[in-house]
């Protein structure tokens, strides 16, 4: 009922699946009753992604996410923009982070535009993280938008603040 499982890519398709349950729910639901988004994604696009916190973030009801699995790439960004103290880690799952990365061509004068965009979007993913975590931006830009992957345990999760919670999903 108040359940989302986000289980694949994050593309249009499964952005709008999950955009479309958020924005039902805040008309159907009672302020009081929370919304589950159970998270074991590889990630995805990033403006999809981006579309999908922004409701989240507005939304009138309590959003709990779950993570469970692997939450890679942008679907960290969605699990971390859950309500705080409402993000919870099974012991076995995983976050991945890493710098995004997009494909470009065009002209030298289209590069130095999408060079401008590509600032504007790495600022946004850092301020998320500092917004969402326990993480100053120096440790968001090192450890979560380093030069490689980076993988966080469920433990190391709740020390950095990006989960609140490590319990069974049932409890």
């Amino acid at each position: 009922v108040g359940a989302y499982m986000l289980f694949d890519d994050i593309d249009q398709d499964s952005a709008k699946d999950l955009c479309e349950f958020i924005i039902k729910a805040n008309y159907v639901f009672e302020k009081d009753q929370p919304l589950t988004i159970l998270i074991n994604s590889p990630g995805g696009g990033v403006y999809d992604g981006f579309g999908i916190i922004d409701l989240m973030e507005s939304s009138k009801l309590v959003i709990q996410t779950v993570g469970i699995g692997m939450m890679a790439s942008m679907a960290s960004l969605i699990f971390t923009a859950g309500t705080k103290g409402k993000r919870i880690m099974s012991r076995n799952s995983f976050i991945m982070t890493h710098q995004f990365h997009q494909g470009v061509e065009g002209k030298y004068h289209e590069f130095v535009a999408q060079r401008s965009h590509e600032d504007d979007l790495n600022e946004r993913f850092v301020q998320h993280f500092v917004r969402h975590t326990k993480m100053t931006e120096k440790q968001v830009r090192e450890i979560l938008l380093g030069s490689s992957d980076k993988w966080i345990s469920a433990k190391e999760a709740l020390a950095y603040g990006i989960c609140d919670t490590i319990k069974d999903p049932w409890e």
